[in-house]
């Protein structure tokens, strides 16, 4: 038997716009290349999860299905076994923040996290 494949997308700056937080049950627009994407991978047969640090609310549930937007789970992977942290268990992570790590020396690695700071719009602190 083939293992379904996992993908876990951030919700915002991935799924809806994002440009600073304006209150738990207030989203972005829906972003229309990751809609089209997350439903070509639920066409694939994947397991589709939303991880994001916004609470599981009715609202956002709304908005995910107002917007057709296919998942299984919002931040959780039922998968995961026991004892394992709450990070989902996926096959790949699509995040607006993320590094991909390959091997880089301390060099190249900073300078990475350089690039995504700077394409950042919305900055936590830039310290």
């Amino acid at each position: 038997m083939k293992k379904q494949m996992t993908a876990v997308f951030d919700f915002d700056g991935v799924i809806a716009e994002y440009d600073g937080f304006k209150g738990n049950d207030i989203f972005g627009k829906v972003i229309i290349e990751t809609k089209q994407t997350i439903s070509a991978l639920k066409k694939m047969g994947w397991k589709v999860i939303i991880f994001t640090t916004r609470a599981a609310t009715p609202k956002l549930k709304k908005y995910l299905d107002d917007n057709e937007i296919g998942y299984d789970e919002i931040n959780k992977n039922s998968d995961n076994p026991a004892g394992a942290s709450d990070k989902p268990i996926a096959d790949i992570y699509i995040d607006d923040r993320a590094v991909n790590y390959h091997g880089q020396n301390k060099k190249e690695l900073l300078q990475n996290i350089k690039d995504i700071l700077s394409k950042n719009k919305y900055q936590y602190n830039k310290g």
